[in-house]
Formats: structure tokens, C-alpha cells, sequence
């Protein structure tokens, strides 16, 4: 082990323009950092959500009339927020339980049941749980491991504006 400590060059210089970062460009990195986080969101949701007809994973895009995205960047509290319109999502997302002896007007298909409001005929519901897909959650789970990446990647852009471009080398 090296006796004296370790020299790193630069790290006065890269503390000192920390503390005089103006305003804007912490914003603009703000920015970044939950741009990416949200966009990555929408990304694991539209992976992670089962698909019937896929109208719920289509809502995790961007400029779909079903989605749900908000940016806010201000030197106070900034945030990024995603979701989706589709009333459904959170039976898909958390599960249910069918309502037992519960009648629901449909029809048969070779696809499956498909709900159909004026249909005469339909099924009995039998009462059972059906599993959440919990994507919400799981999206969460990644995003947490992801964080730290995107920010180090702003932190190095930062870093090269300092130091000019020469990547820490002298």
C-alpha cells in the first residue's frame, strides 16, 4: 500500500465547479437524469405488462392518448412521472378476485372469452384469484439498479466539461 496517500489531479478543480454550477445547468443535468429514468420506465412497462390486446403496453409509449408522462424540472423539487390512462391497469398490475356467481355478458371465440356488454349468452364467474403481473413494482426494482448508471453518465458529461475534454487524462 502507497504511503502518503492517493493523488487524484482535478478533484479540487471538479469540487470547486460543483459549488459555483450554475442554476440552468444543474437543471439541464436534472433533466437528463429523469428524462432517461422515465423513458427507461416506460420502456420495463411496456416489457413487463401481458398482452391481450395490447392496449395496456401500447399506453407505455410515448405520445400514445393512453400514456402518461410528466416532466418537471425546476432548482426545487423535480420530478418525472409515469403511467398510464387505462382504467384496467390495476387489476392487470395488482390482481383480483373474480366476484363468484357473478354473470358477465360475451361470447366464446377460439381466442378465448370476449366481453360484449349486449351479448345474450356469457359465463358465470367461478370465483377465482387471478395473479397481478406486478409490473409496476418489478419496473421500480430495475430502475433502482439503473439509477446509479444514469447519473454517473451525467456526472462523466459534467466531468468532460471541466476538465475540456481530455477524459481526466493531463
Amino acid at each position: 500500500m502507497a504511503r502518503g496517500g492517493i493523488r487524484i489531479t482535478g478533484l479540487d478543480q471538479w469540487a470547486n465547479f460543483l459549488q459555483t454550477l450554475p442554476t440552468d445547468r444543474i437543471n439541464r443535468m436534472k433533466d437528463r437524469v429523469l428524462r432517461t429514468a422515465g423513458l427507461r420506465t416506460m420502456e420495463y412497462l411496456h416489457d413487463l405488462t401481458p398482452v391481450r390486446t395490447g392496449r395496456l403496453a401500447a399506453s407505455f409509449s410515448m405520445g400514445n392518448p393512453d400514456s402518461v408522462y410528466e416532466l418537471n424540472v425546476n432548482s426545487g423539487v423535480s420530478y418525472v412521472r409515469v403511467g398510464t390512462a387505462v382504467d384496467y391497469s390495476i387489476h392487470v398490475n395488482d390482481g383480483y378476485t373474480q366476484k363468484e356467481g357473478q354473470f358477465v355478458p360475451g361470447r366464446w371465440t377460439g381466442s378465448g372469452f370476449h366481453y360484449d356488454p349486449s351479448a345474450k349468452g356469457g359465463m358465470v364467474l367461478t370465483g377465482k384469484t387471478i395473479a397481478g403481473a406486478h409490473m409496476f413494482e418489478k419496473t421500480m426494482q430495475y430502475l433502482e439498479e439503473d439509477i446509479p448508471t444514469i447519473i454517473e453518465f451525467e456526472l462523466r458529461r459534467l466531468w468532460a466539461e471541466v476538465d475540456g475534454g481530455n477524459n481526466g487524462s493531463r
